[in-house]
């Protein structure tokens, strides 16, 4: 992870990975701005990094923050492949494909 994550956000990571490493389900539900993308961002590259899982994963977020998203995957983790995966039926059926 490229950047200096908050003492918080690092507690959140760590929560994040125990939760994955125990098999147990989550959901990181911090208020507004203190940085759920960049935490579930972190955990990918992880996942990724230690554990030589490289996905496919899907990140589910409302329509209006995928270019953030696609932004802070570029900026903290750029050794991860992002696509939007939307559109009309058959846009998504053609992303479905691509490698």
């Amino acid at each position: 992870i490229q950047g200096k994550m908050r003492d918080y956000q690092l507690a959140g990571l760590n929560w994040l990975i125990r939760l994955y490493e125990n098999g147990i389900n989550g959901i990181l539900a911090d208020e507004m701005g203190l940085g759920k993308t960049l935490q579930t961002i972190s955990l990918l590259g992880y996942l990724h990094e230690f554990r030589g899982i490289t996905g496919p994963h899907m990140v589910v977020a409302p329509k209006s923050t995928l270019g953030n998203w696609m932004n802070e995957i570029r900026r903290f983790c750029p050794v991860l492949r992002a696509i939007k995966f939307l559109g009309s039926p058959d846009e998504r059926v053609s992303l479905a494909f691509l490698e």
